[in-house]
């Protein structure tokens, strides 16, 4: 007997490029879709259900949510609401951000807020609670409860003060947009790491397909403290890693039940340790198949440390994403990451021949590498520099480029850990904000190259601070940004695969395979960028998984993949 049930809705909306239009996106994207559910499933949500579970509760996750109709949901909750059903948690991964910008994603988010809302209507016995780790992903949704950080011990004690047994739970009231929330700080209160167990345990009824890609966690906190990152544990000193063989357990046991191998790691940084990359290469060695995992790796200790390549490989991590932010070492020093451009450079040719090298039983490799516009130091010519040489040395694989992000004063306290940016920058006197006159002057100056309604939102809506240093400003970033991504010539626009955070995409339908991604073009042998007609198989299989979640025997009609929504 179960000591008490939980219901957990998770899911993404998937975004193509900036959420906006081509002016963003870019001259190569194949969607008339911005915003579509996403098929990659809840890592959070299950996560904590499986602790859950080990600490005696049942749990079902339902993925996908943003897909469900009002009348699925409804459905649903009919037959899984019990006597002792204590909560309903809702898993987020990211603010909606832009997708509050589109029209037709605006009409989908406020869609599921009103859902919400209809299900407290209908069950006021039971408690809503989300969790993510910085309140600014769940503040839009009316909860009971909002729950921030890595959750493990605080999510026990929570249901405990649910049961009215002792607990030692610590609620904290939080005054937002004129509101008072009860927020539970898992990182200051409830510190779950480190986590050597971290394992996530599918069900039957998460109804897990072959070629899924799913996420897995290695490791939790970075060691470094780069200015501008937000991330919840940083300058992390001590071993915070899984343990080798729960690792090789989960692993074999998804292979053995699912038949899964692909995987996204959710590490902030999965090369920080040689000592854990050799203890996980160890673990994966033994296993009777070979993963494959995509996630981000530190490019200097890549270069600095060539005796961990082996190890690298041998796990299967053979798809990467390099921050690397800037080839000026001024501006690399600035924030946390001042090797050598030349070092740096050379290395990096030095592991992309390495890995692809077939002769010596290698051969799989593929990256996307990220560059930030804007920070100290920079220049326009340097940066443009660096993309140049990313275009001769790289071709082909995907470069994101991003703007520098500091979140204004009315959006910090919603971040769990705002970075140094964020914290120092009134102190340090290399920023400045810039006025609203400024903004609107310099947009007067510009009338022939006319901003997007994305930037637009961006430079003078709430949210981010508005910058300004001696080298540029958030203004100067943001066109440069635009003539990057509307120039078909640049680095942006000459992409020939998918990133490696987008696999997903790609191979959960099993329309490729991880084979095909390492070693085909995009147009090469009908391997094409993602279509409208592929995100409507997204729906489709994310609609075969409501059927099976709801027990239907036959498919209930649909227009375009999608059922109708026959409630107000």
């Amino acid at each position: 007997m179960s000591k008490g049930h939980m219901i957990m809705l998770g899911g993404l909306i998937e975004m193509w490029g900036n959420g906006d239009d081509h002016h963003i996106n870019g001259p190569h994207t194949k969607l008339s879709k911005t915003f579509w559910p996403s098929i990659k499933r809840s890592a959070g949500g299950h996560r904590i259900a499986s602790h859950l579970r080990e600490e005696g509760y049942d749990v079902e996750v339902l993925d996908f949510w943003p897909q469900w109709t009002r009348l699925q949901i409804i459905q649903f909750f009919q037959q899984r609401v019990r006597e002792d059903t204590l909560v309903v948690g809702i898993s987020v991964m990211f603010p909606f951000g832009n997708i509050l910008a589109d029209k037709e994603g605006s009409i989908k988010i406020k869609e599921m807020l009103q859902t919400i809302e209809y299900l407290k209507d209908i069950y006021p016995q039971i408690t809503f609670i989300g969790g993510s780790q910085n309140l600014s992903a769940i503040i839009e949704y009316n909860l009971d409860y909002y729950v921030t950080g890595y959750a493990e011990h605080a999510v026990v004690e929570l249901f405990k003060y649910f049961k009215r047994e002792f607990n030692t739970l610590k609620i904290k009231q939080h005054v937002v947009n004129g509101k008072t929330i009860k927020v539970i700080d898992c990182q200051n209160d409830y510190p779950a790491f480190p986590m050597p167990n971290a394992s996530v345990k599918y069900e039957d009824r998460d109804y897990i397909q072959p070629q899924e890609v799913l996420m897995i966690e290695l490791a939790r906190g970075c060691k470094f403290k780069c200015k501008f990152c937000n991330f919840p544990m940083l300058g992390v000193k001590d071993d915070y890693s899984r343990c080798g063989e729960s690792l090789k357990e989960e692993l074999l046991d998804n292979y053995n039940r699912w038949g899964t191998a692909h995987y996204t790691v959710s590490d902030e940084t999965i090369n920080d340790s040689p000592k854990k990359l050799a203890k996980h290469a160890k673990a994966i060695r033994e296993l009777p198949f070979q993963p494959h995992l995509a996630g981000y790796v530190r490019a200097d200790l890549l270069v600095n440390k060539p005796d961990t390549w082996e190890d690298i490989y041998d796990m299967g991590l053979r798809s990467h994403f390099y921050g690397l932010e800037t080839f000026h070492q001024p501006a690399g020093k600035y924030i946390g990451k001042g090797m050598d451009p030349d070092k740096l450079k050379k290395g990096l040719l030095k592991v992309q021949d390495w890995f692809r090298d077939k002769e010596a039983g290698r051969g799989d490799y593929n990256c996307e590498i990220a560059m930030m516009l804007g920070l100290p130091e920079e220049t326009k010519e340097t940066f443009l520099n660096g993309l140049d040489w990313i275009k001769n040395n790289f071709p082909g694989y995907s470069t994101w480029v991003t703007t520098l992000y500091i979140a204004g004063d009315d959006q910090v306290q919603d971040l769990g850990n705002p970075s140094e940016f964020e914290r120092t920058w009134k102190e340090e006197d290399v920023f400045r904000e810039m006025s609203m006159k400024e903004l609107t002057e310099q947009a007067d100056a510009e009338k022939s190259n006319p901003i997007s309604p994305y930037v637009e939102g961006q430079l003078f809506g709430r949210g981010q601070l508005k910058w300004a240093h001696d080298t540029m400003n958030i203004w100067e970033a943001y066109q440069i940004l635009s003539e990057i991504i509307n120039d078909p010539n640049s680095v942006r626009n000459q992409i020939s695969g998918p990133s490696p955070f987008f696999y997903h995409r790609y191979l959960t339908l099993n329309k490729y395979t991880i084979d095909d991604i390492y070693n085909k073009k995009f147009g090469e042998d009908g391997f094409h960028q993602l279509s409208d007609k592929d995100v409507d198989n997204h729906v489709n299989f994310i609609c075969e998984y409501i059927d099976k979640k709801l027990g239907r025997k036959k498919k209930v009609k649909r227009i375009h993949g999608y059922e109708p929504n026959l409630l107000p």
